[in-house]
């Protein structure tokens, strides 16, 4: 498609973005209410809805106005994951709803609402805005295949940064960004495998090219040491209105988790071993635990009472003993786990369980082998010290001894260590008498650290029951 086609392609979006944005906002509402209404059918089984619930679907749908957008509801989603906007919708829905019980505990009507058809309407208007959100997306996406609403960037700096930075948008075209040019200084620069043009920018009106060819974004992917260069642009578009972006090279170090950019005083910085669980994301995870916690600690009680009978029978010695372990940001915490072996034996050097160990009674190696023993760390859960899914917590000798062996090692106490975790369901739970077992088990901790959401605990959950539990190799 020619540059005039696209532009007047994006023009015509681009002209209409405040009127779409508005209609979005009122979808958004409508939603809310319509859920609602949904949840009341489902409730009641029909629909006449009194005063008191039709002016809480009203005030609902008025927050929606005020809430959402501070949720980032209606920045543009271009590459960013379906995660991200769940998440973003869960907070925004819990903030409304909040408001709402708020409002309700002020005024003394909790008791007009009923606590099912709240519920429903919870989960009908997080389901019912993520699926609209993902259904826009997916009709974007195919409009921007068709060469419909995307932008047009040029990148200033053909190296190794910027060819790697345009091969990964030619390969995400969904995200909606068409590479008109490089810009880079250098005559001789580098050939690049993508075709996309190299022009000297030294040879060019850039304000003029950018306007005659409707570019929307500069991208720099210079070396930091090029702020000079980077300045001297800046100032000869300092009448231009595009977006200009800058791509730090932190590809060149060894990210430890993940990286992200944050705003600290002002000033931005670039975080290289963030976790995604904080903020939001960190309340939504407390929210988890502790809800998950007290079902199951519930569900389990009678297996629990049963497990600290036969303990109390077999052998003497206390029914749950504490254990030393590092927790979230390394902080020594006491961790509960039924007792498993005989006392007389125990020692105050950790030596790790191994097969055929003598030290295990019949009931420990029962409730060890399926992983019954650490039942009473729900508790820990309840009390804020450990997560349901997270790094198993280690004894603090076995972390002395590896620390300085396995690369990153401490980086798993970043969050705070879980019951089940992502390492345990891929295999990797038990005895680890090898370094390569320990470096395996490290990596897939990593792994969950930087990869978390809400749906991968939930999945790590799910094959816990099924295969997290049980193992030949738990001794």
């Amino acid at each position: 498609m020619s540059p005039a086609g696209f532009r007047n392609q994006n023009d015509l979006l681009s002209k209409n973005e405040s009127v779409l944005i508005l209609a979005a906002r009122v979808l958004d509402a409508t939603t809310v209410v319509l859920s609602g209404v949904i949840a009341y059918f489902i409730y009641a089984d029909n629909l006449h809805l009194s005063s008191y619930y039709q002016t809480a679907l009203i005030l609902a749908a008025a927050l929606t106005f005020i809430v959402f957008p501070a949720f980032d509801h209606y920045r543009s989603w271009r590459g960013r994951s379906w995660a991200e906007q769940l998440r973003a919708t869960i907070g925004s829905v819990a903030v409304v709803m909040s408001f709402l019980v708020v409002a309700s505990a002020l005024l003394k009507t909790t008791a007009w609402y009923s606590r099912i058809w709240f519920g429903t309407w919870v989960l009908l208007a997080i389901g019912m805005l993520f699926l609209g959100k993902r259904l826009l997306i997916i009709a974007l996406r195919e409009l921007r295949g068709r060469g419909w609403n995307q932008k047009n960037i040029v990148i200033f700096g053909a190296g190794e940064l910027g060819q790697m930075v345009a091969e990964r948008l030619k390969h995400a075209e969904w995200a909606g960004f068409r590479i008109v040019t490089f810009l880079d200084d250098a005559a001789n620069a580098p050939a690049n495998a993508l075709e996309t043009p190299i022009q000297n920018p030294q040879t060019l009106d850039l304000e003029k090219f950018i306007k005659e060819n409707s570019v929307q974004e500069l991208w720099f992917a210079l070396p930091l040491k090029a702020e000079e260069r980077v300045r001297e642009v800046l100032f000869a578009l300092r009448h231009s209105t595009i977006q200009i972006r800058f791509v730090p090279n932190i590809f060149s170090f060894k990210l430890l988790l993940g990286h992200s950019i944050s705003d600290v005083a002002g000033i931005p910085v670039v975080d290289i071993n963030s976790s995604p669980i904080s903020g939001m994301n960190r309340v939504i995870k407390e929210v988890e635990d502790r809800v998950l916690a007290a079902i199951i600690l519930t569900m389990i009680s009678p297996i629990m009472a049963l497990i600290a009978l036969a303990i109390r029978l077999e052998s003497r010695g206390p029914i749950v003993y504490k254990q030393e372990r590092h927790g979230w940001d390394g902080k020594v915490i006491k961790v509960y786990k039924f007792r498993s072996m005989r006392v007389t034996e125990a020692s105050s050097e950790f030596k790790q369980a191994t097969k055929n160990d003598a030290r295990v009674t019949k009931v420990g190696a029962f409730i060890r082998r399926t992983s019954l023993d650490e039942l009473p760390q729900f508790f820990n859960v309840l009390q804020g010290r450990m997560s349901i899914v997270g790094p198993r917590p280690h004894p603090i000798s076995l972390n002395d001894h590896y620390k300085d062996k396995v690369e990153f090692y401490f980086q798993r106490h970043k969050v705070k260590p879980g019951i089940t975790g992502w390492a345990q369901v891929n295999g990797y739970r038990g005895e680890t008498d090898t370094l390569e077992k320990m470096e395996r088990r490290i990596q897939y901790d990593l792994q969950y650290i930087q990869n978390w959401s809400l749906w991968l605990d939930l999945k790590i959950i799910f094959l816990t029951i099924f295969k997290g539990f049980v193992s030949d190799k738990a001794y």
